[in-house]
């Protein structure tokens, strides 16, 4: 088992504190038409990257929650390092950027066909940065290769231990993707801007 397979806490903590800096960084610069604008008719904007992490975010998190607190009522606790699994392994190389395969995201978490606040998007994704740092620590001393998050059927299945490692993949890949989004728009702005002089 790598270092790789493993709940790592303390790597986390840092991807976590990463992610913010980026999500920052990508919104600094950028006026909220600029956010909701798509370079291409089948391409997320910038916001709607946000939103895709946050509506999942939440979603994970509710089941990381209920599978907390069905640990603790249940008594499954465990000393680390755990292993997360293969189908957490598979889960963590599809979500990592660049994407090697294109996945269609389930509908509850496609962003809607209108984004209404984009200023709003970058607290809430930090409200999320928060809330996965909360769920580490209230996870602490249970069994996370024995806990399961999600419903049986749920594309979101699997072993407590595969959540957070696949997750902040997830994150890496859409904000990759927003700082591409960015790059383009910048890139055309400067252009239009050029030739304007």
């Amino acid at each position: 088992m790598t270092a790789q397979d493993q709940f790592s806490k303390q790597t986390f903590f840092q991807q976590i504190k990463e992610a913010r800096l980026r999500a920052e960084a990508l919104i600094n610069g950028l006026t909220p038409e600029q956010l909701v604008k798509r370079t291409h008719p089948g391409k997320w904007s910038v916001a709607e990257c946000l939103l895709h992490l946050n509506a999942t975010g939440g979603i994970v998190q509710s089941f990381m929650a209920e599978a907390i607190a069905r640990g603790k009522r249940e008594n499954t606790v465990g000393t680390g390092p755990f292993d997360v699994g293969f189908k957490g392994r598979l889960f963590v190389w599809l979500a990592e950027p660049p994407p090697r395969i294109r996945l269609i995201a389930p509908r509850r978490v496609r962003p809607p066909a209108r984004v209404d606040d984009p200023l709003k998007l970058l607290p809430d994704f930090l409200k999320v940065q928060d809330d996965w740092e909360r769920l580490i620590r209230e996870s602490d001393g249970l069994h996370l290769a024995k806990i399961k998050i999600a419903p049986r059927f749920s594309a979101f299945r699997a072993r407590f231990a595969a959540a957070m490692p696949w997750m902040l993949a997830h994150q890496r890949r859409h904000l990759w993707q927003a700082e591409n989004v960015k790059r383009q728009i910048l890139s055309t702005a400067s252009h239009v801007s050029a030739q304007a002089g």
